[in-house]
């Protein structure tokens, strides 16, 4: 198969184990863009944690942020913005600062990014990771929010795991998933990335059989499913690569480069 796009996840799957972009890799993706290929990275993450990971890479990028609520152009224009709704994520937000004081609320909006307590233990390790500095806010500071992209909490995994259940219970029509033993994601109904996927790649009038998506995890699987062919790393779960099939390399040993080269 030919490929004219390729989409893919970034943590446990475009970056390393020290968050970095293998030089290989690197290689790899700049090849594929030389040749007329977009490269699309897929994350729950906010633009800003995206695109130094880009800029490393030295390629221009459209971009598809907090899990397919956001998705824009290379040249930043909106192509797709589906948020929550403002008030029900600071009830949300409410509702954890009641019952579950030791977990940190975060509210993402566009660019911004803004958290309760910015000396919080949980806030200043995401801070490190991701290159971007979050405000400090009140929550009565939020209510005229334009756009509420995502709600992310954070905490220790014993009380993450059962927060998930009860949010799903009170909130059945949202996007609540984990995205790690210590994050839940909250984003507005049916934000999926295979939706985003499929939003850009019409934008862009790219047929789906043309593409490739690379991910690692379950909230990779419609989007490894929605392109005409899905690869998982080998670091990620066994249920996922069971259901995909297609099995790379982990994210430490290019797995992606691996892949991409033989479509070079």
């Amino acid at each position: 198969m030919s490929i004219k796009m390729i989409f893919s996840d970034i943590d446990g799957t475009l970056i390393n184990s020290e968050f970095q972009v293998t030089p290989k890799t690197q290689a790899a993706i700049r090849q594929s863009v030389k040749q007329g290929i977009v490269f699309v990275p897929v994350s729950a993450r906010m633009p800003e944690g995206i695109k130094p990971i880009v800029n490393s890479i030295g390629i221009k990028t459209p971009i598809i942020s907090y899990n397919g609520a956001l998705v824009q152009t290379d040249k930043e224009e909106t192509v797709a913005s589906n948020p929550m709704e403002t008030e029900t994520a600071l009830e949300i937000c409410r509702f954890i600062s009641q019952n579950y004081p030791e977990i940190a609320w975060n509210v993402y909006s566009y660019h911004d990014w803004y958290a309760m307590d910015r000396d919080n233990v949980w806030v200043k390790r995401e801070e490190d990771i991701v290159g971007v500095r979050s405000h400090e806010a009140d929550l009565s500071q939020l209510q005229f929010l334009p756009a509420v992209h995502k709600v992310l909490l954070m905490g220790e995994p014993y009380l993450i795991a059962p927060l998930e259940l009860s949010l799903k219970k009170l909130y059945p029509d949202l996007s609540i998933a984990k995205s790690a033993p210590y994050f839940i994601e909250i984003m507005a109904p049916g934000i999926k990335k295979g939706q985003a996927v499929k939003v850009l790649a019409d934008y862009m009038k790219v047929e789906l059989s043309d593409t490739i998506a690379f991910g690692d995890n379950f909230n990779d699987l419609d989007m490894l499913e929605t392109v005409g062919k899905g690869y998982v790393m080998s670091n990620g779960p066994k249920e996922v690569q069971e259901a995909i099939g297609h099995i790379t390399s982990d994210h430490n040993h290019d797995g992606i480069a691996q892949v991409l080269f033989t479509y070079l």
